[in-house]
């Protein structure tokens, strides 16, 4: 990757909204509607219903304890903007990607036994979204799958009733190509943000229990069953939040846009107050901010060239790499492979300076170190009361993976 900002930093954001455009336009080429050039107001309605929507998984997560952001910016209003945008992605890259697997004419049609719905299978639908929704908050170690599928439950008998579509009718028509051309979308998705969190800097972690080994990129093979699943539930949400405001009338809808004005924006800055306390758990340091290393050490490798974490690794990997910084630095080759080996640690698996600076104080000085340590007992020592900590354990075998 360019060691040139904002790519580093904005990789993940940048990756998705290049997408996104680049898909859209592609609708459009085929005959299809494109969002920013016929319904541009439609895709801001999506992006700030993306937002929202996103904000519900992370209040989730702050029980669960599914997955923490590493190497964020440090500076509060620029992790929260950058959070915001990256947020708005979710629904408009769900939206695009099945318009197009739609205008590529993929499961056009797919013939299936009609679906028998009877009140009885409501009952039964909706007890199962609520027991989705109340169990991996009673019980977040062994039913957090759950949360994945819950709104399906909840909502999708509504839209059948009420909503302009429904999976639900098309399945009582016998007809599962649009249920199929979702769960397509969703893999899809669904492997294009794994990949992409995968190759950028500012980054989540999954810390799911039992599934800390056996992953694709960092999440967990069997997680990406998950990705159907929540493609489904965005449309469902969707479809759901249109059929209300069909039902609305003029000064409803206008109460109602008000309100969500007001309140969502309200929740999401709460969000993010409360992210900041516990998922995020490293931000993402410059040399000359790497309390690692010592001040008047990093203040010459930066002046001399070595502005970034990622550029110390990359020159000072082999001998005759440190050997050509020394002369520029002055700073012993020894020096600046110890430094070598912490900035290593810093970056490992976004660890990050403060962590990093808590793990020296306890003798982890190198990556391989921290195989020295049972996750328990690492955690253990590094615990200090932090909000942060509530899931240490977890991000410990996550920093421990692979050694």
């Amino acid at each position: 990757m360019l060691l040139i900002e904002p790519i580093p930093g904005w990789y993940y954001t940048l990756a998705w909204w290049s997408y996104i455009i680049g898909v859209d336009d592609a609708n459009r080429r085929l005959g299809g509607r494109a969002l920013l050039r016929d319904r541009f107001r439609h895709l801001a309605y999506l992006a700030f219903a993306s937002v929202l929507w996103w904000t519900l998984f992370e209040m989730v997560n702050l029980r669960l304890g599914n997955w923490y952001y590493v190497m964020s910016p440090a500076g509060r209003p620029l992790r929260w903007a950058s959070g915001v945008v990256a947020f708005a992605t979710v629904l408009p890259a769900m939206v695009v990607t099945v318009s197009l697997i739609e205008a590529l004419g993929w499961l056009r049609t797919l013939r299936v036994t009609p679906l028998s719905w009877t009140p009885g299978k409501r009952a039964v639908v909706l007890a199962v979204g609520v027991a989705s929704v109340l169990l991996p908050m009673a019980w977040p170690d062994v039913f957090y799958p759950l949360i994945w599928g819950s709104v399906i439950f909840l909502l999708e008998p509504w839209n059948r009733d009420h909503a302009r579509r429904s999976f639900l009718r098309d399945l009582e028509e016998g007809e599962a190509g649009p249920f199929a051309r979702t769960l397509l979308a969703g893999l899809v998705c669904g492997g294009l943000w794994e990949l992409w969190n995968n190759w950028a800097r500012t980054k989540w972690v999954y810390t799911i229990p039992g599934f800390e080994e056996m992953k694709l990129f960092e999440m967990p093979v069997l997680g990406f069953l998950g990705f159907p699943a929540f493609a489904v539930e965005c449309l469902v949400l969707l479809r759901f939040l249109r059929a209300v405001g069909d039902r609305l009338s003029a000064r409803g809808r206008a109460r109602a846009r008000l309100a969500v004005a007001v309140l969502g924006p309200a929740a999401t800055l709460g969000m993010f107050a409360s992210i900041d306390r516990v998922t995020v758990d490293s931000l993402y340091a410059t040399t000359r901010d790497l309390s690692v290393l010592p001040a008047g050490d990093r203040e010459r490798m930066a002046s001399a060239g070595l502005r970034s974490p990622e550029m110390v690794l990359r020159r000072l990997r082999s001998d005759a790499g440190r050997a050509e910084w020394a002369a520029r630095t002055g700073i012993d080759a020894g020096a600046l492979r110890l430094h070598f080996e912490r900035t290593r640690l810093v970056m490992h698996r976004g660890i990050g300076d403060g962590r990093a600076a808590q793990l020296a104080a306890v003798g982890v000085r190198r990556v391989e170190d921290l195989d020295r340590w049972t996750a328990e007992d690492l955690a253990l020592r590094l615990r200090t009361g932090d909000p942060r900590d509530r899931f240490l354990e977890r991000r410990v075998r996550a920093w421990r993976a692979g050694l």
